[in-house]
C-alpha cells in the first residue's frame, strides 16, 4: 500500500507515530494508510522511513545527512524542496519553510504536513507566500491563536507579519489595535509594521 501511494504523484507525507497512520497528500486529497507492525514500533516506523527515502532520494539512509545540512539554515535548494516534503520527516518540513525559495504551493503542502504559529510565521516572511494564496490563510491562523502566545517576541511578529498588505481586513486591524489597549506589546508590532499609519 505504501509503494502504491509513493507511485502515485504525492505531494506530501506526514507520518503519525502515535496513531502508527501514513498520511499522504495527493492530487485527489488525503490518502490514509493504517500501520500494522509485526516487529517493535520504533523499528518498524524506522523501515517505514528507509522504504519512502529509498523511493524519493534512492537512499535507505541518506535523509539524516540530507536533512541536518539544510534543515533551519534556510538554505535548501529549491529542487529539492518538493522531495524534502516527501520524507515523513518534520525536520525535512522545517527545511523547507524555511527555504527562501519557498513557493506559494509548497508552502501549502507544507501546511498541511507541519501546522503551527512558528511554521506560519516563517512561511509569511517570504513574499511570494504572503502575496500568494496562503497569505491569507496564514494570517487567519495567526490571528486565531495570538491570545494562546505567551512570548511577547511571538505576539509582536506575528502582529507585524499578519499586517503586510491584503492579508487581513481593516476590521481585523482595529480590533488588533484595540487589544493593544489591554497588552501593549500588540502595539510594538504595529510601530514595526505601520508607524506611519496607526489607527490612532
Amino acid at each position: 500500500r505504501l509503494n502504491v501511494l509513493l507511485n502515485q504523484n504525492v505531494q506530501a507525507i506526514r507520518i503519525d507515530e502515535g496513531k502508527m497512520i501514513v498520511y499522504g497528500l495527493t492530487d485527489r486529497g488525503e490518502a490514509k494508510i493504517k500501520l500494522n507492525p509485526n516487529v517493535r514500533d520504533e523499528k518498524y516506523i524506522r523501515s517505514i522511513k528507509e522504504t519512502i527515502s529509498s523511493h524519493v532520494l534512492g537512499s535507505p539512509s541518506g535523509y539524516p545527512v540530507y536533512i541536518k545540512r539544510w534543515a533551519r539554515m534556510g538554505q535548501a535548494r529549491d529542487q529539492s524542496l518538493e522531495s524534502l516534503l516527501k520524507l515523513g520527516e518534520p525536520e525535512a518540513t522545517v527545511a523547507v519553510i524555511h527555504s527562501q525559495g519557498l513557493t506559494d504551493e509548497m508552502a501549502r503542502r507544507a501546511w498541511w504536513t507541519m501546522p503551527s504559529a512558528e511554521n506560519a510565521r516563517r512561511m509569511l516572511e517570504k513574499e511570494a507566500v504572503a502575496q500568494g494564496g496562503m497569505g491569507r490563510v496564514l494570517a487567519e491562523f495567526l490571528l486565531e491563536f495570538l491570545p494562546f502566545e505567551e512570548q511577547a517576541r511571538d505576539i509582536i511578529e506575528s502582529v507585524w507579519l499578519v499586517l503586510q498588505p491584503g492579508l487581513i481586513t481593516e476590521e481585523e486591524r482595529l480590533s488588533l489595535w484595540e487589544r493593544g489597549q489591554r497588552k501593549n506589546v500588540y502595539r510594538v508590532g504595529f510601530l514595526l509594521a505601520q508607524p506611519d499609519a496607526l489607527p490612532e
